[in-house]
């Protein structure tokens, strides 16, 4: 039967192993380091001209190929769902099986929600003494994004002025934090369902499947097929560049995105419920 706060209590065990985990100290430190070196050439022109950006950095940071960065470092994260230890076999013994793999999925909703706030707070932190608080673009992006400035070469993050003339920033930051959470919830469940159907790196294999399309489509599919191949590429919708807000008709609108993703992180939660419970578990082999 299931019960809410056994799941839970499930989902905080996970949190409990960052303390001891490498793996998540990795993960942060490199996306500081990435931010770090990402934004300097930002900071420098802000600087060198005298006008600060605004807070909106997030909004244009997943281009490519940084949006396969930041991929890569969720397939990272949930490499191991479904994060079984030497304990996991007597945690579902007491809590039930229900409630251990729902708890599981719980930890890759709450995992994921972590992860895109420190992405969004680190975007922020990295160029905090050239920010400028304001609910406009700014003269700076607004400049940058129109081309009215000649940019020096190391200035890396670039602004797409058809999405800054489209949507307002506070609107670019929320659909910004949607589908880079939504994006990173169906990496983490692909993997845990893929590993859970088959065997263990089964669910990297997929999600990695799903990333080299991300690829395919911007450098090869949308020259072969049109801007259309973005329909099959959930994994570009974490970037809004990659979304029809009115000037891209073949692209996919962001409701269109937003309610496939939710389908897809849904469904595949359910067959990851279903094969968990129907599957015979042989903890000595390490859950698999």
């Amino acid at each position: 039967m299931f019960n809410l706060r056994e799941a839970l209590f499930c989902s905080l065990i996970n949190f409990r192993k960052w303390i001891v985990d490498p793996k998540i100290y990795t993960i942060f430190i490199i996306i500081f380091f990435f931010f770090f070196y990402h934004s300097m050439g930002l900071a420098s022109f802000s600087d060198e001209i005298g006008y600060k950006v605004g807070p909106w950095i997030f909004t244009h940071l997943t281009t490519y190929p940084v949006l396969q960065v930041f991929a890569f470092l969720t397939v990272l994260l949930f490499s191991d769902a479904p994060f079984y230890d030497k304990h996991s076999g007597f945690v579902a013994i007491r809590t039930g099986q229900l409630n251990w793999i729902v708890g599981q999925i719980i930890y890759v909703f709450l995992a994921s929600g972590i992860l895109t706030l420190y992405t969004y707070l680190m975007s922020i932190i990295v160029v905090l003494r050239q920010t400028e608080w304001t609910l406009s673009w700014g003269i700076l992006i607004e400049s940058m994004a129109h081309g009215t400035v000649d940019l020096p070469v190391d200035v890396a993050i670039f602004f797409n002025g058809a999405v800054i003339e489209q949507i307002t920033p506070i609107v670019a930051l929320l659909a910004s934090f949607l589908f880079f959470y939504l994006v990173i919830v169906l990496i983490g469940v692909v993997i845990l369902t893929f590993n859970l159907l088959l065997r263990k790196m089964a669910g990297i294999v997929a999600a990695g499947v799903l990333i080299a399309m991300s690829i395919f489509v911007v450098f090869i599919g949308n020259l072969l097929f049109g801007f259309e191949i973005f329909y099959f590429s959930p994994i570009s919708w974490m970037s809004i560049h990659n979304l029809n807000w009115g000037d891209y008709l073949s692209l996919p609108s962001p409701i269109f995105a937003a309610v496939t993703l939710v389908i897809l992180i849904l469904l595949l939660s359910v067959v990851a419920v279903v094969t968990y419970i129907k599957k015979d578990i042989d903890w000595r082999k390490g859950g698999i």
